[in-house]
């Protein structure tokens, strides 16, 4: 069984098509997380709609760029997401950015975000799905303040010193199709246990020029299996293990 943990299938034009060649692929389930404000009810929509879908969600640290109602919206999003609380199997996608996200004055209201989705996420006691790029270091800092059943760190590709901590706190990290030609990736993959790596398409998002859809993610599992030197069976057998651990929702 090979299981997609972080995809935005609300950005996608031909959904149905793209949940088909997935199947084709064995992909037998799909965690579609949330950026934005508006992708909320999205999410929950196309999870009620395909039974291989389940939603996650979470306000992603761009959309403070993005949506400049956000801060004065967030109370009501908190209530949206914890009217879904039975049906979410994640907090998702969340975190901070300093890299994509250039104006510092921003970084502060990131922060009260981030650590409401946080705060969320101990409530709920649910998982949560982060992005951490650029701001690794603020990120490591905040999230011992939380009681969450499991975290997971989404393509990761920043510091050495915050890969190694991750890997000693327990974290899970997801690895994309950017395993293919990134070595900051391929480094991830070196470094973390195999009981703590998930699969990830972070699709529509493209790799080398192709869009990412689910179904690149037997592509990764292989390309893990080699560097791992290790059959490629047992390793599906052991990130599905993985995946039950951190999201049990989905099972």
């Amino acid at each position: 069984m090979l299981i997609d943990i972080h995809c935005h299938l609300n950005l996608y034009l031909n959904l149905e098509e793209i949940l088909e060649e997935a199947k084709k692929k064995g992909i037998e389930k799909i965690i579609a997380v949330s950026m934005s404000e508006l992708s909320l009810k999205r999410i929950i929509e196309i999870s009620k709609k395909f039974s291989m879908v389940y939603p996650a969600l979470g306000i992603h640290p761009e959309e403070v760029k993005m949506n400049k109602s956000i801060e004065k919206n967030l109370d009501s999003i908190i209530r949206y997401i914890n009217s879904n609380k039975d049906f979410i199997c994640a907090i998702g996608e969340i975190g901070l950015d300093h890299h994509f996200v250039k104006d510092k004055t921003l970084y502060p209201l990131q922060e009260k975000i981030f650590k409401k989705m946080l705060s969320l996420a101990q409530e709920l006691q649910l998982p949560v799905n982060l992005h951490t790029k650029g701001a690794e270091k603020e990120t490591f800092e905040i999230l011992p303040s939380y009681d969450i059943p499991n975290i997971n760190i989404h393509w990761y590709s920043g510091p050495d010193e915050y890969l190694r901590l991750g890997s000693e706190r327990g974290y899970f990290f997801s690895i994309t199709p950017a395993l293919m030609y990134s070595p900051a990736v391929k480094k991830v993959v070196e470094e973390i246990n195999i009981d703590q790596l998930l699969l990830e398409s972070d699709g529509p998002v493209k790799f080398s020029g192709q869009v990412g859809v689910p179904a690149m993610i037997k592509d990764v599992l292989i390309k893990i299996s080699q560097l791992k030197n290790m059959d490629r069976n047992d390793l599906e057998f052991q990130i599905k293990e993985n995946t039950k651990k951190i999201f049990p929702k989905i099972f």
